[in-house]
């Protein structure tokens, strides 16, 4: 007989053991042969699948941040310890023909607003900005608006908020904002326009940089003030500087820890007109004048050097002042400017359209010459009036009637004294007188460069309107046919014949100079340009001169005539209807001194309450001035 005993030792199962004799046991209940059962192929390829997936999302989003926004991260990080300060370069200098400075760079603050410094906490940052509202009087809108911008929301490049502060603003700026707040006032430069209105039109203004001006000018950092109109924005590449830099290290509190270096800004690059000050300060205070004394809406005025092209004088009244446009106050007197029923934004002088009237007819009368419509030396018995009889029905009639019965006139005599009558043969036809006809008077339109813009160094210059058969039918659709009556009211510079003052003073030069047209500019040349040669008898043109020359001795402007020099010119005063109610304009150009033209003025009124005689003061004043002052200088010079 075996001996058994027990072994006393503790033991513990193992837990994989206590599970295994379960699932034996399940496996025995249920028949089944193996105690492991196979995962499914569509478990198994929709785990891959969500792995894989994921793996993607951590790939793209890791290449996304390393790679293409690699370069942005890396700047970002650096601007945490480091700020770049935009320095304002000043802009060049603009200056007359003699050297005298039209505008100035004085030192000045501006405000700038860094977007991603701003507080994020709502009510933190309403009150920051209505701080700042209620110190500098800006717009909430625009602020706003720049901080909501996806652009520029986390951007940290200054944005110019306002320019030219007070020492007001900034004293109440200091003691009510904090430091890194998103707001700091820098120094900068302001443009001072000293000679407020009477340049407005010429010079222009600059103001803060906008969205629709970033598209052009790339380059240029948000703090920017860019030229808006005139010279300053025409020459805005030439007259802008070049920004520079201030580098310094901050402190996770933004503390300034180091000054890590500065790049100068560089100074814009000056430039010299062809504009003379005080002849430009003479004119607009005698033209502005007038307006006001004979109750115009408004008027222009053109002096131009006739042998070069060079522009001496440009006004446009009413104007504005630059200044305020600049500085972005008075809001009271900028709304008045855009709400004013004058518009003194508009140049006239450059972008306005008027008949010309009765300046036309120097054309005529070189059309009617070179074409040998008509005998200068004929003399025509005018009668003061033309009647045209319908072709088609005998009862039926036109009277076109001239503005006084001038007699029996010849070419010289109908330029003198402004005969319709004459001119109306000259282009339509009358009795003995074939007549132009639209087909040649279009000619000579081209001929003397009416179709095309002059090309002046400033923005906004407008195109003529030369009316033929197809502007007959778009403005005249129920009756479009071109007829006598149509050619007589363009002879006359009517009827749908519309010009800039710059294109009328343009066309005048071109008489002036022998039927050569320099090209009209603003910026100081050594080499004036050609812009067309009339290429017509010179004999001819001698005639049409005399005209214009028996225009102040014995015709319209017989009281220019007492002026030290000789002078001769042409009146115009086109007939037009505003707000349904007949009216004209009035018109006089000019050159001096006759027998060796230096200068042609051109003077245009618009709607005064008589005609020829509005001009003609302005045009008295401001050429003695310039006798006295250039011509008489230079000969005693001499």
């Amino acid at each position: 007989m075996k001996n058994y005993y027990i072994k006393r030792q503790k033991h513990l199962l193992d837990p994989e053991e206590v599970l295994l004799d379960r699932k034996a046991k399940e496996a025995r209940e249920k028949n089944l042969e193996s105690l492991e059962a196979p995962i499914s192929r569509s478990l198994v390829k929709g785990i891959l699948g969500i792995g894989f997936f994921l793996f993607l999302i951590i790939f793209l989003r890791t290449f996304h941040l390393q790679v293409i926004q690699g370069a942005s991260y890396q700047l970002r990080a650096k601007n945490n310890s480091t700020y770049h300060y935009i320095v304002n370069a000043p802009r060049g200098i603009i200056y007359d023909r003699f050297q005298e400075p039209l505008v100035f760079n004085s030192s000045s603050y501006s405000l700038m607003m860094v977007p991603s410094e701003i507080p994020n906490n709502e009510r933190e940052r309403q009150v920051l900005m209505q701080t700042i509202i209620e110190i500098f009087q800006v717009e909430k809108d625009e602020i706003e608006t720049l901080f909501q911008s996806r652009q520029y929301r986390h951007s940290l490049e200054p944005i110019l908020i306002k320019s030219n502060l007070t020492v007001d603003e900034v004293r109440v700026f200091e003691t009510k904002v904090k430091e890194n707040s998103g707001f700091n006032i820098v120094a900068d430069y302001s443009r001072n326009y000293p000679y407020d209105e009477a340049f407005a039109h010429v010079l222009g203004y600059i103001g803060k940089i906008s969205a629709k001006d970033l598209e052009k000018y790339k380059d240029y950092p948000l703090t920017s003030m860019i030229g808006k109109d005139g010279l300053e924005a025409y020459y805005e590449n030439i007259l802008q500087g070049k920004t520079g830099q201030k580098i310094i290290e901050v402190d996770a509190s933004l503390n300034v820890q180091k000054n890590l270096g500065s790049i100068e800004p560089k100074k814009g690059t000056d430039i010299t007109t062809t504009l003379d000050k005080d002849l430009q300060l003479t004119f607009y205070n005698s033209l502005k004048t007038r307006i006001e004394d004979v109750g115009s809406p408004g008027g222009a005025g053109i002096i131009l050097d006739s042998k070069t092209g060079e522009i001496l004088s440009l006004i446009s009244v009413p104007s504005f002042d630059p200044n305020v446009l600049t500085q972005g106050a008075p809001v009271d007197l900028i709304n008045e400017y855009f709400q004013s029923p004058s518009i003194p934004f508009f140049n006239r002088a450059i972008s306005g359209l008027y008949p010309p009237g009765s300046l036309i007819k120097l054309l005529m009368a070189v059309a009617g010459l070179e074409e040998k419509i008509i005998d200068p030396e004929l003399e025509l018995h005018t009668q003061g009036e033309i009647v045209v009889v319908s072709p088609y029905n005998p009862q039926e009639k036109w009277v076109f009637r001239d503005w006084k019965n001038h007699g029996w006139v010849d070419m010289r005599k109908a330029i003198a004294v402004s005969c319709n009558v004459y001119f109306w043969a000259l282009g339509g036809g009358w009795e003995n007188i074939t007549g132009l006809g639209l087909e040649k008077i279009q000619k000579y339109w081209l001929a003397f460069g009416l179709d095309k813009k002059l090309g002046i160094d400033l923005l906004g210059e407008a195109n003529a309107v030369l009316p033929d058969t197809k502007w007959l039918a778009e403005h005249r659709p129920n009756d479009p046919t071109w007829k006598q009556g149509d050619t007589y009211n363009v002879s006359i510079g009517e009827g749908g014949l519309i010009l800039t003052p710059l294109q009328m003073a343009g066309y005048i030069a071109t008489i002036a100079n022998d039927g050569i047209l320099m090209q009209p500019h603003l910026l100081k040349s050594e080499k004036p340009e050609e812009k067309l040669n009339l290429g017509v008898d010179l004999d001819n043109l001698k005639i049409v001169q005399e005209g214009m020359r028996e225009v102040i001795l014995s015709g319209t402007a017989e009281t220019l005539k007492y002026l030290p020099f000789d002078i001769a010119g042409k009146s115009g005063s086109p007939k037009v209807y505003v707000k349904g109610e007949e009216t004209y304009h009035t018109i006089f150009g000019a050159y001096a001194p006759y027998e060796d033209p230096q200068i042609v003025i051109l003077v245009f009124i618009e709607n005064p309450p008589s005609t020829t005689v509005a001009t003609l003061p302005v045009v008295a004043e401001v050429l003695q001035w310039y006798w006295e002052n250039r011509i008489n200088q230079q000969n005693e010079i001499n």
